[in-house]
């Protein structure tokens, strides 16, 4: 998990792919580090390629399973 907060390696605000993925790839965007369901903003499980936004609400970004997350803009 990275804090969406700071700088590297975490991700900052902005929208981030990983292609190439096979079953397994999990990201989950979440507004705090309580570990809740209520704690996540948004999440998925991904086959092939995954897109995801960072907002600037969001305090950590967690992926497990996936290839590298490259930043689009």
């Amino acid at each position: 998990m990275w804090s969406a907060r700071t700088s590297s390696p975490a991700p900052t605000t902005g929208t981030y792919k990983s292609t190439g993925n096979s079953d397994g790839c999990y990201w989950e965007r979440t507004k705090d580090a309580l570990h809740s369901l209520e704690s996540i903003a948004a999440n998925d499980n991904v086959t092939g390629t995954a897109v995801v936004t960072v907002a600037a609400g969001d305090a950590y970004f967690k992926t497990t399973g996936c290839k590298d997350w490259t930043k689009s803009s």
